[in-house]
């Protein structure tokens, strides 16, 4: 085993913030045992791959609950109480319940539906950049990379762009247990605003009952499965928390990624600034909304922003890993794994595989592979939000790119830290400065 292995693990901050010899380390290993963490780890891109594919054997049922690896504080338990339990729906779930859910709720995340977003889309993101540009400097999360995201997925489910900031501190209250890195005081007060969300959301479906709109919340109170059965409150509240996380959360630390790898990498920017499309005059706002979002999907999201928004998905995966619970002994790459097990899916070491990606760590925005990456899992857990998340950050690269020049990082502000998880990766802050165009 490489001394790498033995002597660090997911846990350790210096991993957490520089994983790449880690992952490469684990590529030698591909199905890796820690004994400090007490679960298997899978890391490259074939056997990922195959464990995706086999809902039976690597179970997705109750997969991310975190309680056995690290059991909860009595007062937090009791806290839950007061809540909805969560429910088995997406995320966490198997076939044939899983495609129950996820035929209900897949019509508004298809391509064309994110299709008819992209103006409105194109919209929060230049105004967004408006309040910044002048300036010549800008912290990327908290001014570009959080409120882009947080807007379009109000939108989205219908609830005022105003309550953005709560969207991101209720979507962060989600995840953060999730990644075994956060305090038991934290851990209390992300159950406190699960809690307030749950409390937010039944109120905003039951005036959907009574009143439908065109949005995703009315979308959710009227769908009905193949058998004529709505949603429960619980499901709709696990759906909805769902959006919220894949609407936003791994949005804003794709954005920010993105940002940061674009001056770490000034050749390759040269190549996306050198597109003339970038330059072109955006559609009249009067122009159909239809019309619109085609004419902004030819001229402002040319091939090569597109490959670079996969490129920086697959190089900085904001969700590095997920869990699946073995339900029988199996054998992977000469390493047998008993019933009962938990694996994860790297899913950002699988990404840098260099038998799928050659130079797997280089940004290379003409690789004809980019989009293969697992950023967003595969197959009947691909993730809900990718085709809504690719757009954001395709609108706002192209966007950032076709009003600004000479980015660079701001002296002395930045450490490049990122919030700790072992299961999200997210810069807590990326101070640049830039020329107007």
């Amino acid at each position: 085993m490489s001394s790498l292995l033995e002597d660090k693990s997911l846990r350790d901050p210096e991993v957490l913030e520089r994983p790449v010899a880690y992952y490469h380390a684990l590529h030698e290993q591909p199905i890796h045992f820690d004994p400090r963490l007490g679960f298997y780890i899978c890391s490259t891109y074939h056997l990922m791959r195959e464990i995706l594919r086999n809902t039976e054997v690597f179970s997705s049922v109750d997969s991310q609950v975190m309680d056995s690896l690290r059991p909860p504080p009595p007062e937090l338990v009791a806290m839950r109480k007061a809540s909805h339990a969560p429910v088995n729906t997406l995320v966490t779930n198997d076939p044939p319940s899983h495609t129950r859910f996820r035929t209900m709720v897949d019509e508004p995340f298809r391509p064309r539906s994110i299709d008819k977003l992209t103006a409105q889309m194109r919209e929060i993101v230049d105004e967004t950049i408006d309040g910044f540009i002048d300036r010549g400097r800008c912290e990327v999360v908290a001014e570009l990379a959080i409120p882009i995201p947080t807007k379009v997925i109000a939108d989205l489910l219908g609830i005022p762009r105003s309550l953005a900031p709560k969207i991101k501190a209720w979507s962060d209250a989600a995840v953060e247990p999730l990644g075994m890195m956060i305090s038991d005081e934290r851990m209390m007060e992300c159950a406190r605003l699960v809690k307030e969300f749950q409390d937010f959301m039944i109120a905003e479906l039951e005036a959907r009952r009574k009143a439908p709109r065109d949005d995703l919340l009315t979308h959710l109170v009227e769908a009905r499965d193949t058998d004529g059965q709505a949603l429960t409150v619980a499901e709709m509240l696990s759906l909805t928390q769902q959006f919220l996380v894949a609407g936003n959360e791994t949005t804003t630390n794709a954005i920010a990624a993105g940002v940061q790898l674009l001056i770490e990498n000034p050749a390759q920017l040269a190549l996306l600034e050198a597109d003339p499309a970038l330059m072109e005059k955006p559609p009249a706002r009067a122009a159909s909304p239809a019309a619109t979002a085609a004419a902004l999907g030819r001229s402002r999201a040319p091939n090569r922003i597109r490959v670079f928004a996969n490129e920086v998905l697959r190089l900085e995966a904001p969700a590095q890993g997920l869990f699946r619970v073995v339900k029988r002994d199996v054998e992977l790459d000469g390493v047998r794994i008993p019933a009962g097990s938990r694996i994860m899916l790297r899913f950002a070491a699988a990404n840098r595989d260099p038998a799928k990606y050659p130079d797997p760590d280089a940004l290379d925005v003409t690789r004809h592979n980019a989009g293969t990456h697992l950023a967003f899992g595969a197959g009947i857990h691909h993730c809900i939000g990718a085709n809504l998340a690719r757009e954001e950050m395709v609108q706002t690269f192209a966007a950032l790119i076709g009003r600004a020049r000479a980015f660079a990082f701001e002296p002395g502000c930045n450490d490049f830290s990122h919030h700790p998880s072992m299961i999200l990766r997210g810069l807590k802050r990326l101070h640049i400065t830039f020329e107007k165009r």
